[in-house]
């Protein structure tokens, strides 16, 4: 008897260890499994809410901390975001956001797979076990915590939190608070015709995030919106199942395979990701549309710019239809809503914020948000550089990645594009300044005379 429990016990020994192994990541590592359901809670005032249930997984091999009275749990959020197409060109755009959902009691089950249980008590979710949050459970407004108290870099926030306090009565919108609040206008199918849509679950934990497992914390699946806004229904759509370790920003991807998505790591801290696709337009234009996500960075980012190239003449290049949309706070938190200014330099143009010194509370680029950019312009892209400024002090003032830019024209007085400045550009400029071509209009007058003229031998002769 005792030789048989010695080999059960050696056998329930292997399989933990198999299981850890199958695991992969070392220390605690949560994901989102799925996203099973959603729940709507009316509108008010023209917000409508929502709330989307999540089932954790821990893929990592220890256990994972859920400990309901402690800040030692998982805080969730919920988000929402929109594809579109606006004059013939791709939008995507988170258009809601949520509270965090505090993380009370771990279930172990097993949605990623076997689960074998250490302890059974619910203070923690065990290697390959998954825990079922509901989506009437994600909407528990008593549950819900503000995102502006969480450092999402380190998991750290204070416990118990602190939040305004919730209406008294429906009319005065307690159905939306701290829930997943949208514009009823974005989610009305009649308004938006052909609209696709995308919710996000994204965990974050201490223990977690101390490990170094907290780059694939997010999962993203496409949805169904249908209905009014008296009574708005999310679901899911056939063949679209949860996508694990990966953020929403990654949705607009899936609808168009053009979309090129970059990742942009602050040095020592957090990761943003940043997704980009130009697109020919009618009348020879094109259309730049950038989506940048901050995924978890507690610095935050301050401004998005684009570096143009200063061999030629940056301010030759049209831009129109420029925009910006970020996604709104709600209920209590304390951050503004302006939106980004834009600024134009001979060697950039781009937006941005207040800076923190100014402004600790401005509309910076926060984690778990996603803020889109776009304009029109003349100019077909070409490789390029883009740079996040950073909002909050630390390390380094901004980062630096690969998107495309505006190709920029040749220098004024290079009039025959053949990168030399030589009578051969002051001949091709006269014969299209007598037959009063476009090409001629060099100080972009709308008319061809003489400052044209004048323009050009001033450029030509410093050399642009």
């Amino acid at each position: 008897m005792r030789k048989s429990e010695r080999s059960v016990r050696s056998m329930s020994a292997a399989v933990g260890v198999m299981l850890a192994s199958l695991a992969g990541a070392a220390g605690p590592d949560v994901i989102v499994g799925d996203l099973p359901d959603f729940s709507f809670w009316g509108t008010y005032q023209g917000i409508s809410a929502f709330s989307i249930g999540t089932t954790s997984c821990n893929i990592g091999n220890t256990v994972l901390r859920w400990v309901a009275s402690t800040n030692q749990h998982p805080v969730i959020g919920q988000n929402l975001y929109r594809y579109s197409v606006v004059n013939g060109a791709g939008r995507y755009e988170q258009i809601g956001q949520s509270f965090l959902k505090h993380g009370f009691t771990a279930l172990n089950g097993t949605v990623c797979g076997a689960c074998s249980t250490h302890d059974g008590n619910g203070s923690t979710l065990d290697p390959t076990c998954s825990d079922p949050y509901s989506a009437s459970l994600n909407g528990s407004q008593s549950r819900l915590g503000p995102k502006s108290q969480v450092n999402a870099f380190t998991g750290h926030y204070p416990y118990p939190f602190t939040a305004q306090t919730l209406p008294s009565t429906d009319a005065t919108g307690r159905q939306i608070a701290r829930r997943l609040q949208v514009r009823a206008s974005e989610v009305n199918p009649t308004l938006n015709p052909g609209a696709i849509y995308f919710a996000e679950g994204h965990y974050i934990a201490s223990d977690d995030a101390a490990a170094g497992n907290g780059l694939n914390n997010a999962g993203y699946r496409r949805v169904r919106i249908t209905g009014t806004d008296a009574s708005y229904t999310m679901s899911t759509v056939s063949g679209f199942t949860t996508q694990r370790q990966k953020s929403a920003i990654y949705g607009w991807q899936s609808v168009d395979p053009l979309v090129v998505v970059t990742e942009a790591p602050v040095p020592g801290e957090g990761m943003f990701y940043v997704a980009s696709r130009v697109t020919p337009i009618a009348g020879g234009m094109y259309h730049y549309e950038y989506a940048i996500q901050n995924f978890n960075s507690d610095r935050s980012g301050a401004s998005f710019t684009l570096n143009l190239d200063p061999m030629g003449d940056p301010f030759l290049i049209e831009l129109t239809n420029i925009g910006f949309r970020d996604v709104d706070y709600h209920s209590g938190e304390p951050y503004s809503g302006t939106d980004w200014a834009t600024s134009r330099s001979a060697t950039s143009f781009g937006w941005a914020t207040e800076a923190h010194s100014v402004n600790a509370n401005a509309n910076a680029l926060r984690w778990s948000t996603m803020y889109t950019f776009r304009f029109d312009s003349d100019r077909a892209p070409a490789a390029g550089t883009g740079s996040i400024g950073l909002f909050k002090p630390g390390q380094g003032d901004s980062i630096t990645f690969p998107v495309p830019v505006p190709s920029t024209p040749p220098c004024i007085g290079d009039h025959n594009e053949d990168a030399a400045l030589d009578g051969s550009d002051v001949e091709a400029f006269f014969g299209d300044w007598e037959n009063g071509l476009d090409r001629a209009d060099k100080d972009r007058s709308g008319g061809v005379d003489g400052s044209d003229v004048e323009m050009f031998f001033i450029r030509w002769a410093d050399g642009c």
